[in-house]
């Protein structure tokens, strides 16, 4: 047991320097790896679905039910969705959704069809209808959502019925509410009955009161003429006292109308005197007032004479002082000049004193003109005026006399009258007033027994309406009760336990979880014998480096078979999934140009790494693998990955084969699969351009290339 140790642990002392350290370092990580990585990749897809994109379409369209309320599940259902966030809702129309699917941005929609609503409601008619939810999916976009989409879809449906259960039972109960309100009707129109019938009975008692009353009225008649028979002597001997008294009054006015003539004649001569005396003095003061004017202008006038000739003074003295001032001096001219300024101050002083008389004679006239103008026509209008009331009051003297002998004539006609009326009271018979009274009293009985009976008839008519309405309603009621057939009955209890359905349409179906999957383990598959190869395998020839062929020869040469034995296992595992399984892939011929071109990229890239690096390539190649194992999105949506992952999705070429494998093998759009296509060749030709170089830079030997580290 010990050589045994010691045997393996010469194996060990063979790895010595750093990358055989590493290289040992590596195998021991490989697990991790490779088991890390792919359980972070798949540590929980379903708790990041709310990362998926799923498309939302409403196309429902709100009705009104029974009830006349308006149902809009649709509107209902997005707002559920929007609360419930299972997936990242995108809520867009019909044609983005579609082309979304199409082109892989939206792994699922759901449309909400315009009926939605209102098969909700038929829930209340006779023919009840499941409101539908489509969903749509493409597996093109991957196989595993619509397991995904299955697994989530009770999460889905149960959302939809919330939003569809409160229309859909609005919809359901309507017809009992509709019974209940008819059942109520009935139950107030029996109320009526009753009230009609409480009606009619209240009229019959009224009606038996009116005779009573009208009973009433003929003992009343009787006691009323006893009391008619007072009434008329009190009023014999009232109008008696009434006739004392218009005598009386006659007698006045006489004596009245007798003084007022007496007034008539004073009152007529003081407004003829003043009439006169404003027909004399009115004239006089217009004159004065017109006069004034005139006056004022003559004082103008002398104003401006005397200011002219205070002007002409100082110009004859400046003349005269003047001439003086040209004599020869003498004393005689001192003289002169003397009594010449002593003249001239003396003007000057009197033109000075007369132009400060004639300045305040003319304010004083203004002052005047104007007060006095103000003045004289105020007396003016008042004189006028005086004669004009003194002539209204003689008028008036004369109308109050007349106006008294008018009096006195009605007081005379009163006083006959008063005369004529107490004749007749005595003639009026003490009965006739009362007995108007009494009769007055019997219609009134009368109207009451009138009204009973309208009140009777009322009453009847509200119960013969009330018996009506109460039939009529009850059968309204009785006939919107439905009666379902046994296979109606099967169907609406179908409905009322589900009143909502999730009906899920795939495009391009894979049908079978195996042909699902299949792109991500044909490319899993395909990369594995580009490590494996190598196992049996040298990428190139030392011989060839060390002979004259041209480094691409050489890299081509070694690639070559690794290729070809590539493509001849590509298309075995194809023909085996085929025949074996029943892949059906609905592009035969594109299935197998993928593979083959997959095959022809895969070992490029793990010949250069080969080439490159020798076992550490191989190793790379393998680390390679769990990178994209990980981040290639074959199994779950790449958006449930971890950030990192998804980072790297679209640099790694096993992603543009899964996808172009699920386009050949089920179906899809044609501008990915040429995409794909074209990124894979790109892959290609890279890593076969690179092992060129690669191998001219290896046909120089070093030390190391004779002795490798790791054989």
């Amino acid at each position: 047991m010990i050589k045994t140790i010691k045997l393996a642990g010469f194996e060990l002392r063979r790895f010595k320097g750093p990358l055989p350290i590493i290289a040992l370092l590596f195998l021991l990580l490989v697990p991790s790896l490779y088991g890390a990585l792919y359980l972070w990749s798949n540590w929980d897809p379903y708790g990041r679905l709310d990362q998926v994109p799923v498309a939302v379409v409403n196309q429902d369209v709100p009705v009104t039910g029974p009830d006349g309320q308006s149902v809009d599940a649709g509107n209902r259902l997005v707002a559920e969705l929007q609360n419930d966030p299972i997936f990242d809702w995108q809520f867009v129309d019909a044609g983005t959704a579609a082309d979304g699917l199409a082109d892989g941005t939206y792994y699922l929609t759901i449309t909400i069809p315009a009926d939605f609503s209102a098969n909700l409601v038929s829930g209340a008619t006779d023919d009840p209808e499941r409101a539908i939810v489509v969903m749509n999916r493409d597996d093109v976009n991957g196989y595993v959502i619509g397991l995904m989409t299955s697994t989530v879809q009770q999460r889905l449906e149960a959302a939809i019925n919330r939003a569809a259960i409160s229309s859909y039972f609005d919809a359901v109960f309507t017809n009992l509410d509709t019974l209940k309100q008819n059942v109520t009707d009935a139950a107030n129109g029996a109320a009526q009955l009753a009230s009609g019938a409480d009606s009619a009975l209240s009229g019959a008692t009224d009606l038996a009161g009116g005779i009573t009353q009208l009973k009433d009225g003929s003992t009343k008649l009787v006691g009323g003429l006893n009391d008619a028979k007072s009434g008329s002597s009190q009023l014999v001997t009232g109008l008696g006292t009434a006739k004392d008294g218009s005598a009386k009054l006659v007698t006045g006015l006489t004596q009245l109308q007798q003084g007022s003539s007496q007034l008539v004649p004073g009152a007529q001569q003081v407004a003829d005197g003043n009439a006169k005396l404003a027909s004399t003095v009115v004239p006089v003061l217009d004159q004065v007032n017109a006069a004034l004017p005139a006056v004022q202008q003559a004082n103008a006038d002398a104003k401006a004479r005397i200011d002219a000739f205070a002007t002409g003074v100082t110009t004859q003295q400046a003349q005269i002082q003047a001439a003086v001032d040209a004599l020869p001096a003498s004393p005689e001219k001192a003289a002169l000049q003397t009594a010449v300024t002593n003249a001239g101050t003396a003007l000057n002083t009197a033109a000075g004193n007369a132009q400060q008389a004639a300045a305040g004679i003319d304010s004083t006239l203004g002052q005047l003109n104007q007060n006095a103008a103000a003045d004289l026509t105020q007396a003016s209008t008042d004189l006028t005026n005086l004669a004009s009331g003194s002539a209204q009051v003689a008028a008036g003297a004369a109308q109050l006399n007349t106006g008294i002998g008018q009096a006195l004539t009605g007081a005379t006609d009163l006083d006959t009258g008063i005369g004529q009326l107490q004749a007749g009271a005595s003639k009026l018979d003490s009965g006739i007033g009362d007995l108007q009274t009494g009769a007055t009293q019997l219609d009134q009985g009368l109207g009451t027994a009138q009204t009973g009976s309208a009140d009777l008839v009322t009453g009847l008519t509200q119960l013969d309406q009330g018996a009506n309405q109460l039939a009529s309603e009850l059968t309204a009621g009785a006939d919107k009760i439905p009666v379902f057939a046994q296979d109606q009955r099967d169907n609406a209890e179908q409905v009322l336990s589900s009143p909502a359905d999730v009906q899920v349409n795939v495009a391009n179906p894979a049908n079978v979880y195996g042909r699902g999957l299949a792109p991500f383990f044909f490319a899993i598959a395909i990369w594995v014998f580009g490590i494996s190869v190598f196992l049996v395998m040298r990428p190139i020839s030392a011989r060839a480096l060390a002979g004259r062929a041209s480094s691409p020869r050489i890299a081509i040469a070694g690639w070559l078979p690794v290729v070809g034995m590539a493509a001849v296992g590509s298309m075995l595992l194809l023909l085996v999934a085929q025949v074996g399984l029943g892949l059906d892939p609905v592009n035969v011929a594109g299935s197998i140009g993928v593979v083959l071109l997959a095959a022809a990229c895969f070992t490029a890239i793990a010949h250069l790494l080969r080439t490159w690096l020798g076992v550490v390539g191989s190793a790379i190649t393998l680390v390679l693998l769990m990178v994209q194992l990980t981040s290639a999105g074959g199994l779950y949506p790449v958006e449930t990955l971890p950030a990192p992952l998804r980072a790297i999705h679209a640099f790694i070429p096993m992603t543009y084969l899964i996808d172009a494998l699920r386009i050949t093998f089920t179906g899809g759009p044609t501008d990915h699969l040429w995409r794909d296509v074209a990124v894979l060749a790109g892959f290609a030709l890279v890593a076969v351009g690179a092992c060129v170089w690669v191998v001219h830079r290896r046909r120089t030997f070093r030390p190391r290339d004779l002795h490798p580290l790791l054989g």
